[in-house]
């Protein structure tokens, strides 16, 4: 009778502890969604494509990784220095009774309309809209940047070869010259509050906001000017 009553308390002991254990197993590990989420919502707040369209994935964790449940708001940080790009590392931490942290990588793409070679273009060519067409790209991964347009006045000239479908990127191209070495162009300079105008003959070509060499038609002297339009120089 002693050991049937003893083998039943165990029993009950044992039921009573399973029971208490299972809702505690069930909420003791911190949902990895709920860690991905801070972090997308810590760089979709920071990153630098506020205007474009962007996606932002968050590397999952290893399903091996437990972390013990936070009974408090999830908090992301950068480490010291650390800057929103591309690729960042952001750090959540739990500030409980137990607190944990733990890095884990985010990428942004970011998509724009960005100016690509319509076929291969030669060193030193004049490119006009004949020459480029619009495409779609993550204008994120671009580290030398893109160019938004062909300006306003002069346009772009090639530096070197560009392959057909490059996405144009200001490193490869030079303002084109507004200006012709031999062509005459007006001097315009200012001596205090009196504005002179006289006739020059650029010495050399440039683009606009350029400096080149011009001679004073009137005093045969060269000087030096800043190209200012097609025909007008501004003398220092």
């Amino acid at each position: 009778m002693k050991k049937q009553g003893h083998y039943c308390a165990l029993l009950l002991i044992g039921m009573l502890l399973t029971t208490a254990s299972q809702p505690l197993i069930a909420s003791a590990t911190e949902s990895h969604t709920r860690i991905a989420d801070t972090a997308r919502a810590y760089i979709a707040e920071r990153h630098p494509w506020q205007q474009m369209t962007t996606k932002i994935t968050v590397q999952s964790l290893d399903p091996r990784t437990k972390l013990r449940q936070c009974p408090i708001k999830l908090e992301a940080f950068l480490s010291a220095g650390a800057k929103v790009k591309r690729r960042t590392t952001v750090g959540i931490r739990c500030n409980g009774n137990k607190p944990w942290k733990i890095y884990l990588p985010v990428t942004v793409e970011a998509f724009a309309k960005v100016m690509v070679a319509r076929h291969p273009i030669a060193p030193n060519t004049e490119i006009s809209e004949r020459d480029i067409s619009w495409s779609q790209r993550d204008i994120s991964a671009l580290g030398y940047g893109y160019l938004r347009s062909l300006g306003n006045r002069g346009g772009y000239r090639s530096r070197r070869s560009i392959a057909q479908g490059a996405v144009l990127t200001p490193n490869m191209v030079e303002a084109s010259s507004i200006v012709s070495k031999g062509q005459r162009v007006q001097l315009n300079s200012k001596a205090g509050a009196v504005n002179v105008s006289m006739m020059g003959i650029a010495m050399e070509s440039g683009a606009l906001g350029a400096r080149i060499l011009v001679k004073n038609l009137n005093s045969g002297k060269s000087l030096e000017g800043v190209v200012e339009s097609e025909n007008v120089v501004r003398l220092n």
